[in-house]
């Protein structure tokens, strides 16, 4: 169910309302313009707010290329004087609509704003394309945003050559997943502060609420503590002490603690407060992609 829902707000629904925005002329121009209101609403909402990796990144930008070819057919086709008027409510639910939608696009938008205090890390994977699933300063982007001390973090994954983060939109087995035991290392210099590799990955939804973490490795870096969470059970490579550098192998990615899928998870923390990070310079928000 989740799927066809995701499947619904993603690709379908935007691509209903690009259809009307392609078959209607500019006159009358109150039915045009909510119509061009609703079309523009959803795929700002496709665009910006869904899940791409789920799907294939090269299909989002399809679906904002077809987007504007509807607009510009719109804009070509002649107006039609005996087209039944659209009535005032349809044309106000439509603008509603499409607000409503849009209003979460500018939420995305805005969580490109770097708070203040961010420091810079490097980006703790390698060897790959990678997507951001959660990520910025907002909660139209950001599941984490209501969090003090986790309102920063982001879940990393990485694509496949389909531009997909795993073989089928939800597969049951982690190992489906591209991201499920790629090497994890260190973002900065420091000392491990607490490692746990006590708990089995799933195959596909974790969901150990007692230990959300699941395995993984504390790094302190100055007066910050960098989490890196649900990390492969056997592969951490560091113990609780140990001195480490910026790219100091840590452990594997797996599917451990509290996650629906496999993913690393990223937040820092200073006396529980949330502290922003910087990868490499970058400020990560959802569906940012990484290359290394």
């Amino acid at each position: 169910m989740v799927v066809w829902n995701i499947l619904f707000v993603t690709i379908l629904l935007p691509l209903v309302t690009i259809a009307l925005l392609w078959r209607r002329p500019r006159q009358p121009l109150a039915g045009w313009l909510a119509t061009l209101v609703l079309a523009a609403g959803m795929v700002g909402f496709s665009v910006l707010a869904s899940p791409w990796g789920w799907f294939g990144v090269p299909l989002r930008f399809v679906i904002a290329l077809l987007f504007l070819v509807a607009f510009v057919m719109s804009l070509r086709r002649p107006p039609q004087p005996d087209a039944t008027p659209t009535s005032p409510f349809r044309i106000l639910l439509m603008v509603l609509i499409g607000l409503f939608f849009a209003a979460t696009a500018v939420g995305v938008l805005s969580a490109y704003s770097v708070p203040p205090g961010a420091i810079d890390v490097g980006f703790p994977l390698a060897g790959g394309t990678y997507i951001v699933g959660q990520g910025g300063s907002g909660p139209a982007a950001n599941i984490y945003a209501q969090d003090p001390a986790q309102r920063y973090a982001v879940d990393l994954m990485k694509l496949n050559r389909a531009g997909m983060r795993a073989r089928g939109i939800y597969p049951d087995d982690a190992r489906a997943y591209a991201i499920f035991g790629q090497p994890v290392v260190s973002p900065c210099d420091g000392v491990v502060f607490a490692t746990m590799d006590a708990f089995p990955d799933a195959s596909r939804i974790s969901l150990n609420t007692k230990n959300p973490a699941g395995n993984h490795v504390v790094v302190r870096c100055g007066d910050v503590d960098v989490t890196l969470a649900h990390l492969q059970r056997g592969s951490l490579a560091v113990g609780a002490g140990a001195r480490v550098t910026r790219g100091t192998p840590l452990g594997r990615v797996g599917n451990s603690g509290n996650s629906t899928e496999p993913d690393l998870h990223v937040h820092a923390e200073r006396n529980g407060a949330a502290v922003p990070l910087l990868f490499d310079g970058r400020w990560l928000v959802r569906n940012t992609i990484i290359r290394k």
